[in-house]
């Protein structure tokens, strides 16, 4: 992992000419919060028996569900009182979501109240529109990614302040997930695009197969001998 401050750029004073230059632009995805909703000890079995908008299986998993359409959105309850919300595509939709969850309960008659709301995680794509060379890249920002193209066709990039994850993909998609809130983002993914991933794009015209580009890596390491024709 690396502080994204301290990271240099793979070629200073080399600038990247034309529409590649400037960073893309990127999308929220998910936006997911936790909320209290002032009960101490929930009955998660009795609210599933007679709220028919609640979701129940303890043998399955230790919460119950409930969803809502507008905002396209999911909560799980849990017995201490604690929920979380998933789904929304932006801070103010998982806000109002959350809230919508708390006024359906009291209109149901339980007795709680929004306390405590918090966001946890932020996810955000974008897409460079370009193919882009992981390997080179591993192979330059070593003790700062992850990439085993046989286990996982992405390239994982770490920072620590903040504390974000990248997965950087050949096909020039880029998912970032791990934010707080929507400036570290676009801070980090500014950095981190200026100053390594437009400098590790390939050829225009090069496969944006994830396989094809395992398969080539495979050939530079081992080419192809005379047997292998026969």
């Amino acid at each position: 992992m690396v502080n994204i401050d301290d990271l240099k750029a793979y070629k200073p004073g080399v600038k990247v000419s034309g529409p590649y230059d400037k960073t893309p632009p990127f999308q929220l995805q998910n936006v997911v919060a936790t909320f209290n909703i002032g009960i101490d000890r929930v009955d998660l079995r009795d609210l599933a028996l007679t709220r028919p908008f609640i979701e129940y299986n303890p043998h399955k998993f230790a919460a119950a569900t409930m969803r809502i359409s507008e905002p396209r959105t999911t909560a799980l309850a849990f017995a201490s009182g604690n929920m979380v919300c998933t789904g929304a595509k932006n801070e103010a939709l998982s806000r109002l979501a959350s809230r919508k969850y708390v006024r359906l309960l009291q209109k149901h008659g339980v007795p709680v109240s929004f306390r405590d709301f918090k966001i946890q995680n932020i996810v955000a794509a974008t897409n460079v529109q370009r193919t882009i060379k992981l390997n080179e890249l591993a192979q330059a920002y070593g003790p700062y990614v992850s990439y085993e193209p046989d286990l996982f066709p992405g390239l994982v990039f770490r920072t620590t302040a903040p504390k974000l994850v990248f997965l950087i993909f050949r096909s020039g998609k880029i998912v970032i997930t791990g934010a707080k809130k929507r400036e570290q983002i676009a801070s980090t993914y500014d950095k981190l695009y200026q100053n390594v991933i437009k400098h590790f794009f390939d050829t225009l015209g090069s496969s944006s197969s994830s396989s094809e580009y395992r398969t080539q890596l495979r050939r530079d390491v081992h080419p192809p001998n005379f047997f292998d024709k026969i």
